[in-house]
């Protein structure tokens, strides 16, 4: 995916190169020429660049009314132009990748996955998919594997090229079937046995039917506890190696996540990680818009990761200012400036809307605090500051503080207005309980 760019003059003539590793480096230079046109001219630079992550992205994977197919192909177009390049469709509410999982989408749902794939392939992301069989199915049983590798046959037909099995929510004592218990037992090491086992028929059919497919992905049991346990172990031992293992770090939503962490899950699972990151996904705190930078997370964590994925909010365009500070760090996590990125992505959906930027901005900083942290209304902070120190100032010092807070106040009342355009008007009716 890395790429060089130069503009500058070539025989006399205003010239500009691009040169990428592959068509994905070819077409991040594309995006990166395009951030640098202003006014019909192109600043004179030279850019060697290339990712930290070599998959990065983001899941639609939040408990909740998923997101439309508008939304969907929006969001890829988004993810194109901020390099990301894989989307990991786990809505948390399909039945027909949860209990129903046996059926085929209806014929409606199967056109808009691929119209998905098509988008997606255009975008240079790819489109993944994950099953959470583990609630209606008998892991012992031949029978059930193979309707499994068959509806994801069927997926891999709609353009689905990366999968995900998910086993978040299995009990340790409650089968489906009786074959499961006379053949694994009871306990973690028995569900982990179970677990390992249709993974890896899973993986052997990829590699033999769909060889060019990504590797296949385990959310297991255990996607967020801390360090080796019965169950890590012995998942660990009986995966296939060519099987990567999801988690969350350290917590369902963890305040940090550092290299140690990852170092401390790898070596528990033995496998490489993808690391699901759970911000800004608001499924837990439905009366919350979670809009503040993707902080707390070490460099190591992108470089060391097989794949970073960031949990997308139900408020699919809102999303977008997180998501696109993630993709930025996911990028070049060494470089990453977070305050810097955090006003690039309001910036991007504001659109070049001056009037929206600014309430964007208004509301991003009034929706910025989460368990990641930063300053809720931080901008608001020294306009108060100076509003109180001023009512013992001279009436022109009384005047200029009362003038700029009320200003703010001003641009927080026309916020629900002033958003009618970012994302097609579908940013303003996702924020309107908090404009």
């Amino acid at each position: 995916g890395g790429y060089r760019l130069a503009s500058g003059e070539v025989g006399g003539r205003a010239t500009v190169a691009l040169d990428g590793l592959g068509e994905d480096g070819l077409f991040h230079a594309v995006q990166t020429l395009r951030q640098l046109v202003s006014g019909g001219a192109v600043a004179g630079v030279v850019v060697r660049d290339w990712p930290g992550t070599a998959v990065r992205g983001m899941a639609e994977g939040f408990y909740g009314q998923p997101w439309t197919q508008e939304e969907r192909l929006a969001q890829l177009a988004f993810m194109g132009r901020t390099k990301q390049n894989r989307y990991l469709y786990a809505a948390g509410d399909d039945p027909y990748r949860l209990a129903r999982w046996r059926e085929p989408y209806p014929a409606e749902r199967r056109a808009d996955f691929r119209a998905l794939a098509r988008k997606a392939e255009a975008e240079h992301v790819t489109l993944g998919w994950a099953v959470s069989p583990g609630q209606a199915m008998c892991m012992a049983s031949d029978q059930d594997v193979r309707a499994l590798t068959r509806k994801i046959d069927a997926m891999w037909a709609l353009g689905v090229r990366v999968f995900q099995l998910q086993f978040q929510d299995v009990s340790y004592s409650e089968w489906h079937c009786d074959l499961d218990a006379e053949t694994f037992g009871s306990g973690p090491k028995a569900a982990a046995h179970a677990q390992a086992r249709v993974a890896g028929a899973v993986a052997r059919h990829l590699e033999e039917r769909h060889p060019g497919a990504a590797p296949l992905s385990v959310l297991p049991t255990e996607f967020y506890q801390d360090g080796a346990t019965d169950y890590r172990t012995a998942l660990a031992a009986g995966l296939d190696d060519r099987v990567q293992v999801a988690w969350t770090g350290v917590g369902v939503v963890p305040k940090k996540i550092t290299g140690g962490e990852l170092a401390g899950a790898r070596a528990a699972f033995r496998h490489p990680l993808v690391t699901m990151d759970n911000y800004p996904v608001n499924d837990y705190a439905q009366g919350r818009i979670f809009l503040g930078p993707y902080t707390g997370r070490d460099p190591a964590v992108a470089s060391g990761s097989a794949a970073l994925l960031a949990n997308a909010m139900e408020q699919a365009a809102a999303s977008r200012i997180p998501l696109f500070t993630a993709a930025d760090f996911a990028w070049n996590p060494k470089g990453y400036r977070p305050d810097e990125s955090w006003r690039a992505a309001i910036d991007d959906l504001a659109g070049g809307d001056a009037s929206a930027r600014e309430a964007l901005r208004a509301l991003a900083g009034n929706s910025a605090d989460s368990v990641l942290g930063a300053e809720e209304s931080a901008y608001l902070q020294p306009l108060f500051a100076a509003f109180w120190q001023s009512r013992a100032a001279a009436p022109p010092v009384r005047d200029r503080a009362a003038r700029e807070l009320r200003a703010a106040f001003t641009v927080m009342r026309q916020t629900p207005e002033r958003l009618s355009g970012p994302a097609d008007g579908r940013l303003a009716r996702e924020v309107r309980p908090w404009t």
